[in-house]
């Protein structure tokens, strides 16, 4: 059940529904334009979390203007009080139900979309803005190969840090870029790794990474290697696979820097496709024959009685040719049709000869990974694992021992996340070692949350390099760590945590709260925070509103 009318538009259908509303088609009712008005239920429009998302939906629209993303037609509220946005309405299919339908699509084809969705993200990244959820069901294809890009309902601007929410997985976990999938701010370079996972998907008819739930897609993301998009598109351009593949680097700062080099790289990558077609048609041999000479359309060639450089190159690359075209008797027996199709008639019989003989049993399938797993732990668990159990799971071959499978899978995602790790003993017996151990240390205490002993710890090893090698490569790394963690957001993550508490804290305690209760919670934060310098200032403003007083310190021994 739809409703009638939404602000000045008559309602007929809905079209479909996201977890931000549901979406209507309807007609403006006086100038006849339709539209697509999205709005957010009555259920949602009593949290303020929901209405802010949706207003920064309205927000992120408002301030775009470009052909390949929906237009903003106008805001407002329905009678009720209820939000609500009129966009174009775009006449065509999802990129989802398109790359469904058709498998995968043609390189050609991917190269002319991703332009255009690369203009898209160009011109939200001109407007502040991150979009944070790229995926093909957020592509919209009209009839005529036009991509039009929705849904910003999770979009970011940069100038804006109320809008981003540090520590939090925002977007889909196929399409999502490493940084997001860890929790950190996304950047620019974060669509393109999702116009990367795009193009895998338009290529190849699947994304890059899948997985029977979202935290394993995400751990892939973040610590496998997907397999070359010509796995699966043998006839994919080299140039357009190392350009998917630069999209997808882990790194942010291996990708292109923004969508403009992207829609560039494009450019040149279909020119220079183009000129190869081109030359290839434009050239043409002709058969040699007693009387006759060898021609290129392409160029007019003249024997010149006294030939430059220039000229012998071409007549020795036309003797070549003109070689290569003289047939040996076994080419002239293969030149033959019936030979051809008699050789083709054999090639299919064996192929359906060994696809039969390859077929192996799903079973046995499980029983080799089983076997492989029981060994001590090395890469051929992940072999087994993609090659095996995950096409088990995928086509659900046996569905009694899914649930088997799924474990035997986690078993190997943890070895693979274990491996990454890089637990080394010592193995050079010199300072290298050493500083490496310290190294890795300081990373370690970085990725638990201690920033500030992290920093401490890479800044003394700095010092001491500055002295013992001043020449050392682990300068130029410490430097630029030391530059990444100056605002930290692990930092940031827990002092908002400790200030949200003082703020429930002050109204439990305006509101009679048990003394015994602040109690424990000043307690449990001291557990957690007390050794940590980085929000000493948030802990002692807890402490001094639940006391009532700002403790006095104890003399130090030297005082005694």
């Amino acid at each position: 059940m739809h409703p009638e009318r939404v602000g000045p538009y008559l309602i007929d259908r809905k079209l479909g529904a996201g977890g931000l509303g549901n979406v209507y088609h309807g007609t403006h009712e006086t100038s006849a334009q339709e539209a697509a008005i999205k709005v957010l239920p009555a259920a949602m429009a009593r949290e303020e979390g929901f209405v802010q998302r949706f207003s920064r939906e309205i927000d992120a629209l408002r301030q775009l203007s470009n052909k390949h993303i929906v237009q903003l037609f106008q805001d407002g509220m329905t009678a009720d009080g209820t939000p609500y946005y009129a966009m174009e309405y775009v006449d065509g299919i999802t990129l989802t139900t398109a790359i469904t339908d058709r498998r995968r699509l043609p390189w050609k084809e991917v190269i002319e979309l991703t332009h255009q969705i690369a203009a898209a993200l160009k011109a939200a990244h001109d407007a502040g803005i991150i979009h944070r959820d790229l995926k093909p069901s957020n592509l919209m294809l009209t009839s005529d190969g036009v991509i039009k890009l929705t849904d910003f309902g999770v979009a970011s601007l940069f100038a804006s840090s109320r809008l981003t929410r540090t520590g939090g997985v925002v977007g889909t976990a196929e399409y999502m870029s490493p940084e997001q999938a860890r929790g950190q701010r996304a950047s620019r370079r974060s669509d393109l790794y999702s116009l990367g996972a795009v193009m895998y998907a338009m290529l190849t008819g699947r994304p890059p990474f899948t997985g029977p739930t979202a935290n394993d897609i995400l751990q892939k993301h973040q610590f496998s290697q997907f397999d070359r998009p010509s796995r699966f598109a043998p006839d994919i351009p080299r140039l357009l696979e190392e350009l998917v593949c630069q999209l997808l680097e882990k790194d942010p700062a291996k990708r292109l820097p923004d969508a403009l080099v992207v829609m560039k790289r494009l450019e040149q990558i279909r020119t220079r496709l183009e000129y190869v077609e081109q030359n290839l048609e434009s050239e043409t041999i002709e058969r040699p024959g007693p009387g006759t000479t060898l021609q290129f359309q392409s160029e007019d060639v003249e024997i010149d009685q006294s030939p430059g450089p220039a000229t012998m190159v071409r007549n020795m690359i036309r003797e070549e040719a003109t070689a290569s075209l003289q047939k040996t008797p076994i080419a002239r027996f293969f030149d033959n049709v019936f030979v051809l199709l008699t050789l083709l008639a054999l090639l299919i019989v064996f192929g359906i000869w060994m696809n039969q003989r390859s077929a192996r049993d799903p079973m046995d399938q499980l029983v080799e990974a089983k076997t492989i797993l029981d060994r001590t732990a090395s890469p051929s668990w992940i072999r087994a694992r993609d090659d095996l159990l995950q096409p088990l799971l995928d086509n659900n071959e046996l569905p009694d021992s899914q649930s088997e499978i799924q474990d035997l899978i986690q078993r190997v995602n943890e070895y693979e996340f274990c491996r990454t790790l890089r637990l080394e003993p010592a193995r050079k017996g010199d300072s290298t070692d050493e500083v490496e151990r310290l190294i890795r240390k300081a990373v370690a205490k970085y990725g638990e949350g201690d920033v500030a002993a992290a920093r401490e710890q890479l800044e003394s090893v700095q010092q001491l390099l500055k002295v013992s090698r001043p020449q050392s490569f682990f300068l130029q790394y410490i430097d630029e760590t030391l530059e990444r963690w100056a605002v930290p957001e692990a930092e940031s993550s827990r002092a908002q945590l400790l200030n949200a508490t003082i703020v429930k804290v002050t109204e439990r305690k305006a509101s009679g709260a048990k003394q015994e209760e602040l109690l424990s919670i000043l307690e449990s934060a001291e557990q957690l925070y007390e050794d940590d310098r980085t929000v000493a200032a948030e802990l002692q403003e807890l402490r001094s509103l639940i006391l009532g007083s700002t403790p006095t310190p104890e003399p130090s021994t030297q005082n005694k």
